[in-house]
């Protein structure tokens, strides 16, 4: 995905949390293109009211992959 790449707004505030809880292991730039790779692989699935839901966890769920973000407490 292309960096160029223009982030649904209402994919925005997910990049804002994420980059915030990444306790500056990541950059913006960085989860910016996370969450658009994230976003491209639920392009076109039948989910698409639950698109912001989906692309959160599975990007939380890869920094937490790459070990840049803490568990969030329930």
């Amino acid at each position: 995905m292309s960096s160029t790449a223009t982030l649904d707004p209402k994919l925005a505030p997910i990049v804002e949390k994420l980059v915030n809880q990444s306790n500056g292991a990541y950059d913006e730039a960085f989860i910016r293109e996370l969450v658009l790779n994230v976003a491209a692989e639920f392009e076109g699935a039948p989910v698409q009211d639950y698109l912001a839901v989906l692309v959160a966890k599975e990007a939380a769920d890869e920094l937490r992959r790459l070990n840049g973000l803490r568990q969030i407490a329930s």
